[in-house]
C-alpha cells in the first residue's frame, strides 16, 4: 500500500511534555502537544505558556477557540516559538469547548470557518490542517469542511468517525471518512477506533487514507506507533510487548513526570497512565485502587517492579 503518515492526537491531559518525549523515540510522522486554548495563548496564561506549549522538537499544535482574531494571533504567537505546524480543532467534543463555540461547535457554521480558514492562511506561514468529526447536531458536513480546507490551501484534514453527540460511543463510522478522501485533493486522515495495528493497516486500505490518527490507542501504549510500522513493512507485528516492558516504561514515564512537574503533581497526574500501563494483568482492578493512593515514590516504584515477577 501507499506511504501512511502515522500521526498522534493533541489530547489534554495525555500528550504533555513527558509522554511526547516518549513518543518522539517511536518517530511518528506528526506529534501534536495537548490541545490549547486560542484565548489562553493571547492571555498569556503562564499554564499555557510554560507547560502546554513546552515543546520536545518537531511539535505541531492544535488551537480552538472560535473568535478569529484570537485565532490568528493565537496562531502567529505559536509560530513565533518556531512551530512548523498547525491544526484547527473543528471537533472536540467536550461540553466546555463547545458551548463557547470553539471544538465541534464550528462544524455549525460552514461561513465562519471558510473566514477562520482564509485569515489564518494570511497571517501565518506554516502547514496549516483541520480536525472535525463526521457530523454535528444531525448534519454530516465533513466533506463541506474537507472542501473548504482545499479551497484554502491547508495541507490536510482529520477526520474522527464519529458526530459530535456519539462523543465517543458506538462505532467509528469510516465510510464516512472513506466518502470525504473518495472526493477531495488534499491528503485526508482518518482517525477512531485504531487500538492495534491491524486496525489501522484494515482501516487505512478501506478507506485510502493518507494516514491515521491514533488517540485513546496509545495511551501509556507508544508501541502502537510502532505496530503500524511493521505491519506496513512486514505486512505482520513482530514486537512482541511484554509486561516488563510496560513496567520500565512506567516507571520512566513517572520519573519524568516528576522532573517535570513536582513530586506531588507528577505522582497525581501519572495515576491515570500507570492504570493503562497495568490494565489487563491480574487483579488490576485492586491494583489500581491501591496505587492511586501512593504518595512516595518508592513504594510506587517498587509496587511496579514487583509486577515483573509475577
Amino acid at each position: 500500500m501507499k506511504k501512511l503518515k502515522i500521526l498522534t492526537a493533541p489530547i489534554a491531559g495525555v500528550t504533555d511534555y513527558s509522554y511526547r518525549k516518549i513518543l518522539k523515540e517511536f518517530s511518528p510522522d506528526v506529534m501534536y502537544t495537548e490541545m490549547v486554548s486560542a484565548n489562553a495563548i493571547v492571555m498569556q496564561n503562564d499554564k499555557t505558556i510554560n507547560n502546554i506549549l513546552k515543546l520536545v522538537g518537531g511539535d505541531s499544535v492544535q488551537i480552538f477557540g472560535k473568535e478569529i482574531d484570537i485565532m490568528c494571533r493565537a496562531a502567529k504567537f505559536v509560530e513565533d516559538l518556531g512551530v512548523k505546524h498547525i491544526d484547527i480543532n473543528a471537533g472536540c467534543p467536550v461540553n466546555k469547548v463547545v458551548k463557547t463555540g470553539g471544538g465541534a461547535a464550528l462544524m455549525g457554521d460552514l461561513d465562519h470557518i471558510d473566514r477562520l480558514m482564509q485569515r489564518l492562511k494570511e497571517s501565518v506561514n506554516v502547514t496549516l490542517s483541520i480536525k472535525t468529526r463526521i457530523g454535528y447536531k444531525g448534519v454530516r458536513n465533513s466533506l463541506n469542511i474537507a472542501k473548504l480546507a482545499e479551497k484554502n490551501g491547508f495541507s490536510y484534514i482529520t477526520i474522527h468517525g464519529r458526530t459530535r453527540e456519539q462523543m465517543y460511543a458506538g462505532v467509528a463510522n469510516w465510510d464516512e471518512i472513506k466518502m470525504v478522501k473518495d472526493n477531495v485533493n488534499i491528503d485526508v486522515i482518518g482517525n477512531g477506533d485504531i487500538f492495534t495495528g491491524y486496525d489501522a493497516i484494515e482501516k487505512a486500505n478501506y478507506s485510502n487514507v493518507d494516514g491515521v490518527m491514533i488517540a485513546r490507542g496509545m495511551f501509556s501504549y507508544p508501541w502502537l506507533i510502532t505496530e503500524i510500522k511493521e505491519m506496513l513493512e512486514f505486512g505482520e507485528i513482530k514486537t512482541k510487548v511484554t509486561l516488563d516492558m510496560k513496567i520500565d516504561m512506567a516507571k520512566r514515564h513517572l520519573m519524568s513526570m516528576i522532573e517535570e512537574k513536582g513530586i506531588q503533581k507528577g505522582i497525581q497526574e501519572m495515576r491515570k497512565h500507570m492504570c493503562w500501563y497495568i490494565k489487563g494483568i491480574k487483579n488490576s482492578t485492586k491494583l489500581k485502587e491501591k496505587m492511586n493512593k501512593m504518595e512516595n515514590i518508592d513504594e510506587i516504584l517498587d509496587t511496579l517492579e514487583s509486577l515483573k515477577m509475577e
